[in-house]
């Protein structure tokens, strides 16, 4: 669709048509491989803090709530279909003084995201070349800088550019790399610890802190309405299919990957669980260059949206063209890449924080919180209550919550110093 059939407030004016070739197997694609990315790596991590049993409660809570959310951006899309919609132009309509939420925790989302993709791709390569190379006094993690300096330069043309479009092709890369990653964690991972203190959490305020990290697993609402605007012949039941789908998909997937390798590694699980791993194994060091490569398309496929977003929140619906747009654009890319690179070598090669802070704060607001009061405000707050909205007004008093109580989680685990076991 051009520029121009497109007016103010981000919606088609009518009589603007639109070809729709969508699929539900096309839409769960779309929905699946935004989902399933670099949470798949922290999804060990996290069960360590919480156990096997809440470890699993916890999944499926996040799993659940996110089916919920796809269901009420589902309901959404399909009454703004003839608009074609977005969401920030559903918000601005719905909801428009709290319109800024939908940018600021997509920058947030975004920018953390990004910060661990650096994280990961510098610690995994510098591991790889370690084990396959003498170093001599070179630190490992001078040698992650470096990796993640070469990274940001490599990739500063790409983050550049004005729009990126047919990425279908680095998506298939991407998620071929990851499906190399789980086969090769099949392999690896004996499963020999099988302590009954791995059912449970030493501590349930750390656990708590590390809840985030299964929101940030399962982000992909930002898809659903290109999925909803693209479907042909859509509607719920077609739009319903690729949410069960997809969740059901991302549940799957997360569920073994998260039990195996805490039954390997045990209460010494680290962030990235392929930390563990011989990297002097070949097919080991084959995984950290593939997910290396995997992130680092990634990475760029977040610069863009935050980019968008800083405008939209400097210049509403006036956005700079022309010359000044292009160093507009430059200036803020470049901002981001550097905080991203500072970021990343502040943290190291911990993934738990950055994941945490940006599952709760980004996460937690846009895939969250936002579809639910969207939903409430367009049909639930004097409607009907039915079982969706009483699920929906549950689940975002549940939401809601988690910024008190996660926050608290965050900063205790941050603190430094060994954490006494709180568990009676």
């Amino acid at each position: 669709m051009s520029t121009n059939a497109i007016d103010n407030s981000g919606f088609k004016p009518k009589g603007v048509q639109q070809e729709r070739h969508g699929s539900v197997l096309s839409g769960f694609s779309v929905i699946t491989k935004s989902m399933i990315g670099s949470g798949i790596f922290a999804m060990a991590f996290a069960c360590s803090k919480f156990g096997i049993i809440a470890g699993v409660v916890s999944l499926f809570v996040a799993a659940s709530i996110t089916y919920l959310s796809l269901r009420v951006l589902s309901v959404i899309a399909l009454e703004y279909r003839d608009a074609n919609p977005s969401f920030y132009s559903v918000s601005a309509d719905i909801m428009p003084k709290a319109k800024w939420v939908i940018d600021v925790s997509l920058i947030i989302n975004c920018v953390g995201g990004a910060t661990v993709y650096v994280q990961t791709a510098g610690t995994l390569l510098a591991l790889g070349i370690g084990a396959m190379t003498n170093l001599g006094s070179f630190s490992q993690s001078n040698l992650a800088m470096v990796i993640q300096a070469g990274m940001i330069v490599a990739l500063s043309p790409l983050c550049m550019m004005k729009e990126i479009s047919g990425t279908w092709i680095a998506n298939l890369i991407g998620l071929t790399c990851l499906l190399y990653i789980v086969v090769m964690t099949f392999f690896y991972t004996p499963m020999t610890s099988s302590s009954n203190e791995l059912l449970y959490p030493e501590s349930f305020v750390v656990a708590l802190g590390t809840f985030p990290s299964f929101i940030f697993a399962f982000a992909c609402q930002q898809n659903v309405f290109s999925v909803a605007n693209e479907l042909k012949d859509a509607n719920m039941k077609r739009l319903d299919m690729v949410s069960v789908s997809s969740t059901l998909t991302g549940l799957l997937i997360y569920l073994p990957m998260m039990i195996i390798p805490f039954l390997t590694f045990g209460k010494q699980t680290q962030s990235n669980y392929i930390y563990g791993f011989d990297a002097n194994e070949v097919p080991v060091q084959i995984a950290y260059i593939f997910a290396a490569l995997s992130v680092s398309i990634s990475y760029v496929l977040q610069i863009q949206p935050v980019r968008r977003s800083v405008v939209s929140l400097i210049y509403g619906d006036n956005p700079p063209t022309g010359r000044r747009e292009l160093f507009i654009r430059i200036l803020i890319v470049t901002i981001v890449m550097l905080l991203t690179f500072g970021l990343a070598t502040a943290l190291g090669d911990d993934l738990n924080l950055p994941i945490s802070i940006t599952g709760l704060l980004g996460g937690n607001t846009m895939c969250f919180v936002m579809p639910f009061l969207l939903y409430l405000k367009k049909f639930g707050w004097r409607g009907k209550r039915d079982f969706m909205t009483i699920a929906v007004m549950g689940s975002l008093a549940f939401c809601v919550m988690l910024y008190p109580v996660c926050m608290s989680g965050i900063i205790y685990n941050a603190i430094p110093g060994d954490k006494p076991p709180t568990r009676v």
